[in-house]
C-alpha cells in the first residue's frame, strides 16, 4: 500500500523524505535500546541516538542539495532556451508557437518548459502558464527575474526578438561574473580547509604532549623546598553548580563514547572539550565558505558537513592509534 494511502493526503517529495527519515531514524534508536540493555552499557544508546540524528537529518540535506544543483542547472540552460525561443520568433510565427517549437537539449530546464508548452495546448493562457513556470522557479533569483521579464515582454509587445537578445547578453555577462567571483574565491575556500586542518592537527598536538604532561605534575602530593606539588585534577571533580554539572555530564558521555578516559578524569575534560572545539569549528568554518564562494546557505551546509566528519573521523582515528 502506498504511504499516500496509508495517511489519506497526499505527501510530498520533502515530506515523504522526511517521514522515511524519521521511521529509519526511530528504528535505530530502538536498536540502540535493546543493545543498552543486553549489554548494560548506556553509551551503546548514546552513540546509536547520534547515528539516528544523521539518518534523520542527511537524507533531506542530500534531497535539497540535488534540487539546489538541478535549479542552478536550470540557470545554466536558460540563455540556450531564450536563444532557440529569439531565433524561432524571427519565422514570424506567435510567441506561444515559439515556446513550442524549441525542442533543443536544455538539462533540467526541460521538464519546466515541457509542463510550459503543455499548459499552452490546454489552452491556458501564456501568462498563468509563465507565471506557474516562474512560481517553481522562484528559489533562483536570476531564474524568476528572466521569466518576469519574460511575461513582460509578451505583454508589452514590439521587437520581442531585440528584448529576447538583451536578455541573454544581460544573463551570459551575470554568470560569467558569478563564475570569476566563484573561481576567485575558491582559493579563499582552500585556504579555510587548510586552516581547519592546521586547527585539528595543533589540538592533537596538545591533546597528545600536554595533557599527559598535566596529568603527571604531582603525580603524587610531594613537597619541593616551601612548595607542596599536588596532582592535577580534572575541574569536573571540584563542580558545585548546576551549569558545571551540565557541562561536566556532557564531558563524561563524550568522553564515555569515544572512549576519551574515565569519567571526571583530566583527560576526558580536555578532550572533550577540545573534540567539541573542533566539531563546531569545522561546521561553520564551512558554513562561511559555502556563503563565501556561493552565497547559498546549502553549499555553506555542505561544506561544513564535510569539515564536521572530517574533525571527527581524524580525532576518533587518533584517539584509537593513540595519538590523541
Amino acid at each position: 500500500m502506498k504511504l499516500e494511502k496509508m495517511l489519506g493526503r497526499e505527501l510530498t517529495k520533502k515530506q515523504e523524505i522526511l517521514f522515511y527519515s524519521a521511521i529509519g531514524a526511530l528504528a535505530i534508536i530502538l536498536f540502540g535500546v535493546v543493545l543498552s540493555l543486553l549489554f548494560v552499557n548506556f553509551n551503546i544508546l548514546l552513540n546509536f541516538l547520534i547515528f539516528a540524528v544523521f539518518v534523520f537529518v542527511l537524507p533531506f540535506f542530500f534531497y535539497r542539495y540535488l534540487h539546489f544543483l538541478e535549479i542552478k542547472d536550470c540557470e545554466d540552460k536558460l540563455p540556450m532556451f531564450l536563444d532557440d525561443l529569439k531565433e524561432a520568433k524571427k519565422s514570424g510565427i506567435s510567441f506561444p508557437e515559439a515556446i513550442k517549437t524549441c525542442k533543443g537539449d536544455y538539462g533540467k530546464l526541460n521538464k519546466h518548459i515541457e509542463k510550459l508548452k503543455k499548459n499552452i495546448s490546454w489552452g491556458i493562457s501564456i501568462d498563468s502558464a509563465l507565471k506557474q513556470m516562474q512560481k517553481s522557479l522562484s528559489e533562483n533569483r536570476i531564474l524568476s527575474r528572466s521569466i518576469s521579464t519574460l511575461l513582460e515582454t509578451y505583454r508589452s509587445g514590439g521587437n520581442i526578438e531585440d528584448i529576447l537578445e538583451t536578455l541573454i547578453t544581460s544573463l551570459l555577462k551575470i554568470m560569467e561574473s558569478e563564475k570569476d567571483k566563484k573561481s576567485m574565491m575558491q582559493q579563499h575556500v582552500f585556504m579555510m580547509y587548510g586552516i581547519f586542518l592546521l586547527f585539528v592537527g595543533l589540538t592533537i598536538a596538545i591533546g597528545n604532549f600536554l595533557i599527559p604532561m598535566f596529568s603527571e605534575i604531582g603525580g603524587t602530593e610531594s613537597t619541593v623546598g616551601n612548595i607542596q606539588l599536588m596532582q592535577a585534577k580534572s575541574p569536573c571533580v571540584a563542580c558545585n553548580e548546576p551549569f558545571c554539572y551540565g557541562l561536566c555530564g556532557y564531558y563524561n558521555t563524550i568522553g564515555g563514547m569515544f572512549g576519551f578516559g574515565e569519567q571526571n578524569s583530566l583527560p576526558v575534560y580536555y578532550k572533550s572539550l577540545f573534540f567539541t572545539m573542533i566539531l563546531i569549528q569545522g561546521f561553520f568554518t564551512g558554513l562561511i565558505a559555502g556563503q563565501i564562494s556561493a552565497k547559498s546557505w546549502l553549499e555553506g551546509a555542505k561544506h561544513g558537513l564535510i569539515m564536521f566528519f572530517l574533525g571527527l573521523f581524524i580525532i576518533v582515528m587518533a584517539n584509537l592509534i593513540g595519538l590523541f
